[in-house]
């Protein structure tokens, strides 16, 4: 005979009657009768020897409190007492009792009152419940020790089935919740559309062994599971304890025409709860089966002896569920994993192994993991690193609940939260990226994804080596505190341009100077993607309420949502560190190849902040050497010795600072007079922005130059300009350039107020400025006389002579010839001789007619039009047509255009440049001119053949004789002369070679004639 099921424990009540208190051995039921009086209760103390029974030791305290109620003369009616008590349970009377018993001056007693109460109850409480275990374990033969619990209620079983449904099917009404539990099956999957799969290698030669072709559709068909609703409760507990997770206690019990109905747990794809908790599943089995064997063997021994022994044993009245039910759903669990889920485990085998091609848009979530690095699909320039994603499904209700509602936020497509590392200047930042892949149907290869792992790229080690080798290059650049380098390339900016210049890379400076450039410093989960909460939100069938999600025995959605969240701890707790700024010493492989490859950079010639690509950053190359530059004499010695001076010990890119030059303490105030300022003059193109270039080059430091555009009009615009410039070029050690310095350096006058400002401001300015500036002007005459104190060294550029001209035709035929060798390509043939002799033929006829001979510039440009000219023809020419040639004919051509424009501006001005820069102050181009140079010989017009030939040889200047004559362009010709031919000689070329001789000859003593009239008229 079982025990009958125990009653609970009495709870305490609430505080009856005051009077009540006052009746020591009767119930606590309100009394009917008057109270005897208190006065003739005996106090007796209990012996303390003797065995002291609780209930008289309550009296004896009763007695004693109420004698002093006695003595206080407090006597109240028992009917009275009632009425209070029923009273007091409302606010209104309530309160007027407090206040009369506080006019009274009754409160305490009534707190003493309520006191005894509760004691009172407790004590009877417990020997009751003593009294009744007591009672049965007499009754029942049960030990002492044995503990009474109720039989806990017995959890539904359901037909142990796995039953596959299409949506129809699986889809709930009333007649299906209705149905008895026995008839439910216990799991129940929901199919979707087939899918037609691509069979793999394996599976092709595993086909190709037998001969039924039903074997092969079955193989490309395959349908994948949407939905698992589990409706075994049993089974529903025993995953609740096996994960940690609300399974059963999310599954709602409710009523249906008066019947009872219970609710089933779904699970979504991608099924994320049994990818995470497959092996413990899996190995949950075994325990249920010894569970099964233990609990067979408990049923089976049912010996009252042991009982009364004491032995305590699993009491069948206290399983909600006995484990043979649950091992049978335990197992269909597993079948639905072997059977169902196995495509879905080969496919995450298959990623893990990075063997896997195609994959639907349902199993994105197994593609990306956070942690993982990935690529674009377009040219990716560097990997990211995936922190965050948002499955995106198709949301189950449009409305959700107000709480809901706050954490609902619609995801578009697959979300994709990553992060990528940049630079801030003094740390690398991380920088988030969202990316969203839309939704698409069937399969799709993974190549071809918006963003897909890196390991999936059929060129995934050369690609990770290209990151590496990136990232080391960014790190390095972006941790110094300036670099100068050259960029070649296209610039990241919109609109985007070309490059090719010397840039200084400083991410700080770039940094202050754009604060839209500034990256935040940290990123923070709050940033992150949020998961849609109505993809777990399904509308009950009944639809009674909107809100209500297991109304009426519906699904309860197993929120998967939830484990995101877990694993995105997990994630935080290994790799948090990634969301905080890092320094170099910070940085491993994985960070280096999740560098943003962009650094921000001032371009020198332009003057404008870009960015960049790291990987378009090269060292610079310092060609420009004064051994190259043609200069006067002494120009080079003397520009040399005072930069070299100037930078002893003031380099910011030297670690060892050099002792100062004397000449620089010389100065009475310190750092004023510090910089060296050295102004060149002359006319247009003969060398003098080339000067600052090779000083550059010589000293390796960056050219900055500017022009009067980048520094203002204004007084204030010229001193905010010129402070910002000069610090910059003083920051990064530049070599500054100020071309067409004569606009500020002009005279002051009394009427132009503004302008003698600004001179003001320019004079105090260079008094400060430390580094090195070179000022160029072809209006020197112009210059206010307190600028030549504040130079330390003025250089005079004359017109180029000859001399000069001869070597720039060499240098730039020399440069033509070296690129032709490093392109490889060879268009044109250059014939150099025959540039050389039209270079100087060209020079003797424009000084002849009194026009400007050609400086530096013009003969470069004259170059580059004609090399032009010689590709076109070489692009336009037909095969088998003679090799294009570089020589005279396109030199003639542009000397042409040239000759022209001078004479429609000499014409219409009057004058030459250099006459009217003569006639107006600016400079005097003819100074010098002649200076040092030997005297001509005088030759006379009419003169012998052989003579002549005497006089050419004893020519004192190089390039005044024309010994440069056809038979000098024997190197020019790479083909070979017949031998025959050369032997016999015929008269009639060679009559005409000494043709062309004399008449160049005749040219050239002609020349000299003139030159030598024009000296004596000066």
């Amino acid at each position: 005979m079982m025990p009958p099921e125990v009653a609970q424990p009495i709870q305490t009540s609430p505080l009856l009657h005051p009077a009540a208190v006052l009746k020591g051995e009767e119930t606590m039921d309100a009394p009917t009768t008057q109270p005897e009086k208190l006065d003739h209760v005996e106090q007796e103390k209990p012996d303390k020897t003797s065995e002291v029974d609780p209930l008289q030791e309550a009296l004896v305290r009763l007695a004693e409190i109420n004698e002093l109620f006695t003595t206080e003369r407090i006597h109240e009616n028992t009917e009275d007492v009632a009425s209070d008590a029923e009273n007091s349970m409302y606010s209104g009377l309530s309160k007027e009792l407090l206040d009369r018993d506080r006019r009274l001056g009754q409160l305490t007693m009534r707190s003493q009152q309520a006191a005894m109460h509760h004691n009172f109850t407790t004590l009877r409480v417990e020997e009751l419940e003593k009294e009744v275990k007591d009672l049965k374990n007499r009754v029942y033969e049960l030990g002492d020790d044995h503990d009474f619990k109720k039989p806990k209620d017995k959890l539904p079983i359901h037909l142990h089935e796995l039953k596959r449904s299409n949506p129809y099917e699986f889809a709930l009404n009333n007649d299906i919740v209705l149905l008895p539990i026995s008839q439910q099956p216990a799991l129940e999957v929901k199919l979707a559309d087939a899918v037609v799969t691509k069979p793999t290698k394996d599976e092709n030669a595993s086909h190709n062994t037998g001969n039924d072709s039903d074997i092969k559709l079955e193989a490309l068909i395959q349908f994948n599971p949407e939905r698992l609703r589990i409706r075994s409760r049993p089974l529903m507990s025993h995953l609740e304890q096996l994960t940690a997770t609300q399974v059963l206690s999310r599954a709602e019990e409710d009523r249906v025409d008066g019947e009872k109905v219970y609710s089933g747990m779904t699970f979504l794809r991608p099924f994320k709860f049994f990818i995470k908790h497959e092996a413990a599943i899996r190995k949950s089995v075994a325990d249920v089966e010894a569970k099964v064997k233990q609990e067979a063997k408990e049923d089976s021994e049912n010996n009252p002896e042991k009982k009364k022994a004491g032995k305590k044993e699993d009491d069948p009245n206290q399983r909600q569920f006995d484990a043979k039910d649950l091992l049978k759903d335990l197992e269909l669990l597993v079948t639905f994993l072997d059977t169902d889920l196995r495509p879905t485990f080969d496919l995450r085998q298959q990623i893990r192994d990075g063997k896997a091609v195609e994959i639907e848009y349902a199993d994105l979530r197994h593609l990306f993991d956070r942690g993982d690095l990935v690529v674009t699909r377009a040219n990716p320039a560097y990997a990211r690193m995936v922190v965050n994603v948002a499955v995106g499904r198709e949301p189950l209700v449009h409305r959700a609940s107000k709480a809901e509602e706050e954490h609902s936020t619609p995801v578009n497509g697959f979300a994709i939260d990553c992060i990528s590392l940049g630079s801030n200047g003094s740390s690398f930042v991380p920088n988030l990226e969202r990316f969203s892949i839309r939704k698409f149907h069937g399969r799709q290869p993974i190549s071809s994804l918006l963003l897909y792992p890196l390991k999936f790229d059929p060129n995934a080690d050369t690609i990770r080596n290209r990151f590496l080798e990136g990232g080391r290059n960014f790190s390095q650049v972006a941790s110094s505190p300036f670099s100068h380098k050259r960029a070649v390339g296209e610039t990241v900016d919109e609109p985007s341009i070309s490059l090719n210049a010397e840039v200084v890379v400083d991410m700080t400076l770039a940094m202050n100077m754009r604060s839209e450039w500034r990256p935040e410093s940290s990123v923070t989960t709050d940033d992150f993607t949020k998961n849609d909460r109505r993809e777990v939100l399904e509308r009950s069938w009944c639809k009674h309420s909107e809100y209500r999600y297991s109304c009426c025995g519906s699904d309860a959605i197993f929120n998967d949502l939830e484990l995101d969240d877990v694993d995105a701890q997990e994630f935080l707790k290994k790799k948090g560190h990634i969301l905080q700024p890092l320094t170099l010493e910070d940085l491993t492989d994985e960070h280096l190849m999740i560098m943003r490859p962009y650094v921000h950079a001032f371009v020198l010639r332009s003057r404008q902040w870009v960015t960049i690509r790291s990987n378009d950053l090269q060292e610079v190359i310092f060609r420009n050497s004064f051994d190259d530059l043609v200069l006067p004499d002494n120009h080079k010695t003397t520009v040399q010795a005072l930069v070299t001076t100037h930078e002893k010990g003031r380099s910011p890119l030297s670690s060892s600072p050099e002792k100062l030059s004397i000449g620089s303490v010389l100065d009475l105030v310190q750092g004023k007079g510090s910089g060296l300022v050295i102004l060149l003059h002359g006319p247009p193109g003969v060398g003098k922005t080339s000067t600052a270039e090779c000083v550059a080059d010589d000293t390796k430091r960056p050219l900055f130059p500017i022009t009067c555009g980048d520094i203002g009009e204004t007084a204030a615009d010229v001193e905010h300009n010129l402070h910002s410039h000069f610090q910059l070029a003083h920051k990064w050690g530049c070599v500054l350039l100020l071309d067409e310095a004569d606009i500020f350096l002009a005279k002051r006058t009394r009427s132009d107020l503004r302008h003698n400002a600004v001179t003001s401001v320019f004079l105090r300015s260079l008094e400060y400025y430390a580094g090195i500036l070179f000022l160029t002007t072809n209006r020197v005459g112009v210059i206010d006389p307190a600028f030549r104190s504040r130079i330390q060294m003025s250089l005079f550029y004359p017109q180029l002579s000859l001399d000069v001209t001869c070597k720039l035709y060499e240098k730039f035929i020399r440069r033509a010839k070296a690129e032709q060798m490093r392109q490889g390509c060879y268009a044109f043939k250059i014939k150099e001789k025959e540039i050389l002799k039209f270079g100087k033929k060209h020079f003797r006829t424009l000084e002849k007619n009194s026009y400007e001979t050609w400086n530096g510039r013009q003969i470069r440009n004259t170059f580059q039009t004609a090399i032009a000219l010689a590709e076109h023809q070489s692009m336009t020419q037909s095969p088998g047509d003679p090799q294009p040639i570089l020589g005279k004919e396109q030199f003639e051509a542009v000397a042409r255009g040239f000759m022209q424009f001078d004479e429609y501006i000499s014409k219409t001005l009057g004058a030459t440049d250099a006459d009217m820069a003569k006639r107006e102050g600016w400079r005097n181009d003819g100074y010098m001119m002649g200076a040092g140079n030997p005297a001509i010989p005088v030759v006379p017009m009419a003169m012998p053949q052989s003579a002549r030939h005497v006089q050419r040889q004893a020519a004192a200047m190089k390039y005044d004789s024309d010994d440069d004559s056809d038979s000098e362009t024997d190197s020019d010709e790479e083909s070979e002369t017949n031998v025959n031919e050369a032997r016999a000689g015929k008269s009639g070329s060679a009559d005409k070679g000494d043709t062309e001789m004399d008449r160049d000859r005749d040219e050239f003593y002609e020349y000299m004639e003139w030159k030598r009239k024009r000296s004596e008229l000066k």
